[in-house]
């Protein structure tokens, strides 16, 4: 019996690219942002297994992680056996065959996430997209924070997760040296911290007195494992000696902030799993910190691009000429931009006025007469497409395409995971509009 599925290949991918998964396909420049990677060793010297993919193929299982909004293990299930999905990845499966692998997607966003330049592979998109982006000449910058999912950090929070840490590698070591147990009062702290957590109404002085206490039950923990690794020349792994970095470095910020300085901490670890987090002042009403990282976004009609992302607080007022640089580097000229107030400043004036660049901004001294309604019309469009299309977009990444809370684990996934969230939203808008013009044409 013939599977009749496969007995009519040629005709799947026609009707593949008739689907609404089929016009996402044919809005990413697969070829060119591929180009930016480099291949497998397997594909480049032919020896070993062949993997279910290539890097063409890693970059749609991408896409249709943040398209689908699936966990790892589902989006594997549905590409087992959804014919569709396969195409969209460049393969085709057959009756009898299956990815078992479910951490596949996690390992090509390490691969791209370690290989992928930004830069490089928005210029790629731009070129491929340019067609489909009218009034290039009209950019709109703002910044936002695309949050990581940790536990809202507290000190106390924080240097008790520190002593835990310490203390199990102290008690693995002495398992495996069949050492004795060690007789610090663990069990007394970790009551003394879940009976503070239980209690309702926590006053500052209740707060202070337990942090001394696991201050200095972390700081006794850090002296017992010192003393173990030079008398028993104790190996840690890679993984526990990064930590210890980062508890260290906690101890040191924490007693400087409870006996010594009570201003701001600079480079400040708020998370022990993500030492690189930092606290992002946004000052809004709801939520006054978020942590995450902070991208300052370039948008040209719709389509997002990051002009700057870092982990920690930056001034985006002071990007604004890097990303109309960006917008003439990408679409060439720059005519217009659009920007929140803080980018007003005097020397993003001056450029804009010496370069003949028309901004949302409120101008200073007197204007004339016979301008000042046309330029105030001018002004309130900037200004309400910034506030409605720039910041709207925020939302529906992060509400539609897994940016509201990123499960990354690490800097370099986690920047991978906002790039191709930000990739997915775009394609979708232009293989919205290339379906539109075919549309056209056929009528």
């Amino acid at each position: 019996m013939t599977n009749l599925l496969f007995s009519h290949q040629h005709l799947l991918h026609e009707k593949f690219l008739q689907t609404d998964l089929g016009q996402l396909y044919l809005a990413v420049p697969f070829e060119e942002l591929a180009s930016t990677i480099e291949p497998l060793p397997c594909h480049k010297n032919g020896l070993g297994r062949k993997p279910w993919l290539d890097v063409k193929g890693g970059i749609a299982l991408l896409i249709l992680k943040h398209y689908l909004q699936l966990s790892d293990r589902l989006l594997i299930e549905r590409l087992n056996t959804d014919w569709s999905l396969q195409l969209f990845c460049g393969i085709l499966l057959g009756p009898h065959q299956r990815i078992a692998d479910t951490n596949l997607p996690s390992w090509w966003r390490c691969y791209i996430g370690r290989r992928m330049d930004i830069g490089v592979m928005q210029k790629k998109l731009a070129s491929f997209w340019k067609a489909h982006i009218h009034n290039s000449g009209i950019g709109m910058q703002d910044a936002t924070c695309y949050e990581s999912r940790i536990a809202y950090p507290t000190d106390i929070k924080l240097i008790w997760q520190s002593c835990t840490e310490v203390y199990t590698i102290i008690q693995q070591y002495r398992k495996s040296a069949r050492m004795r147990k060690s007789r610090m009062n663990y069990k007394r702290h970790k009551q003394n911290v879940l009976s503070y957590q239980k209690t309702r109404k926590k006053t500052k002085r209740q707060e202070k007195k337990l942090r001394k206490k696991c201050l200095k039950f972390l700081c006794k923990l850090l002296e017992h494992l010192r003393s173990l690794r030079q008398h028993h020349k104790l190996s840690l792994s890679g993984k526990q000696q990064k930590k210890l970095q980062s508890i260290d470095i906690i101890y040191e910020q924490q007693h400087s902030k409870l006996y010594g300085n009570t201003g701001q901490i600079k480079d400040r670890i708020v998370s022990l799993s993500k030492p690189y987090i930092r606290p992002i002042i946004r000052g809004k009403e709801t939520k006054g910190v978020e942590f995450g990282a902070k991208v300052n976004v370039l948008q040209v009609d719709g389509i997002n691009f990051i002009e700057h992302l870092s982990y920690d607080a930056f001034n985006e007022g002071t990007r604004l000429q890097a990303g109309i640089w960006l917008q003439q580097r990408l679409f060439g000229k720059c005519t217009h931009q659009s920007a929140d107030r803080i980018y007003a400043t005097n020397a993003n004036r001056s450029y804009c006025s010496a370069h003949n660049i028309t901004t949302n901004f409120i101008p200073k001294g007197r204007q004339k007469a016979a301008y000042i309604d046309q330029f105030a019309v001018l002004r309130e469009a900037l200004n309400i497409a910034r506030g409605t299309i720039l910041e709207g977009s925020f939302g529906n990444e992060k509400n539609h395409y897994l940016l509201d809370k990123i499960p990354a684990r690490n800097q370099i996934t986690e920047t991978c995971w906002i790039f191709f969230g930000i990739l997915t939203s775009n394609a979708l808008k232009i293989a919205k509009r290339m379906a539109t013009t075919q549309q056209a044409r056929a009528a």
